[in-house]
């Protein structure tokens, strides 16, 4: 299926791990160009290369989205390079863990700022450079529906990132459409290190643990950050034009609510 995003320009926000470097390679395989900003310059280079690889045009763009200027330079790089954006992918964020009585006041403010704020920030940025008709796709989490034990903090931000998708999605009508993503149990980088962590304390080998961890997934495996990308570059994608203020939850059964 052709996603009509040939020579389209994105703006992709954490761009060089687990799901937003999956956004990227198949953004560019669709033949979109990409600026892709992250803190990790070693890392953003790296994805960059594979845009490019693929015959696309790619921009990378090092920055801090937790830090108001930093969101301010991107944004304002990238359409220097690019000129109006047809779609904003904010894949930047990630969980924050613990019993709610060991959290301090810093990681809650530090969960927002990431899971929250960052993607506030960089909309509110980008949206006087996009076209009509141009799509926004915040990554959330199925937590936002169904809160996972001891995570309270990203819990919180994400099911406020479901709200903000709703409010701006009809705010931002008729000219832009805005939908999250929100994935459950992927196996990233960051997951497979958080396994291996946790597998020394339980006593189990990393495979041990993520055997576990996909246990109570009805489909009976952890995703595959391709299989949420592919839903991500979508909602991109002018197919999903008719399509807003909607969190589209990919996570293998596990929110069974209606």
């Amino acid at each position: 299926m052709d996603l009509r995003l040939r020579e389209s320009a994105v703006l992709l926000v954490g761009g060089t791990r687990g799901i937003g470097r999956a956004a990227a390679r198949l953004l560019a395989e669709e033949g979109a160009r990409v600026a892709l900003v992250a803190r990790d310059a070693s890392a953003l280079e790296a994805t960059a290369a594979e845009v490019r690889a693929a015959g696309s045009e790619a921009v990378g763009i090092t920055a801090d989205v937790r830090r108001p200027d930093d969101c301010a330079r991107a944004v304002g790089q990238a359409a220097k390079a690019f000129g109006e954006f047809d779609a904003v992918i904010h894949a930047a964020g990630r969980g924050f863990r613990g019993a709610f009585a060991d959290l301090d006041e810093a990681t809650w403010r530090e969960a927002f700022e990431l899971d929250f704020f960052a993607p506030v920030r960089i909309v509110r940025l980008a949206v006087p450079h996009m076209k009509k008709g141009g799509r926004i796709v915040l990554l959330g989490a199925a937590s936002a529906k169904q809160p996972h034990l001891g995570q309270s903090p990203s819990n919180t931000a994400k099911a406020a990132l479901a709200n903000l998708t709703a409010s701006l999605a009809e705010e931002l009508a008729p000219n832009i459409v805005v939908n999250c993503v929100a994935p459950g149990r992927i196996l990233t980088e960051r997951r497979r290190d958080r396994a291996a962590a946790e597998g020394v304390t339980a006593g189990q080998s990393v495979e041990e643990r993520l055997r576990h961890e996909a246990a109570v997934v009805p489909l009976g495996r952890l995703g595959d950050p391709r299989e949420v990308a592919g839903v991500v570059v979508f909602f991109a994608s002018p197919w999903a034009s008719y399509t807003t203020g909607q969190s589209i939850i990919v996570d293998g059964g596990m929110v069974r609510s209606v």
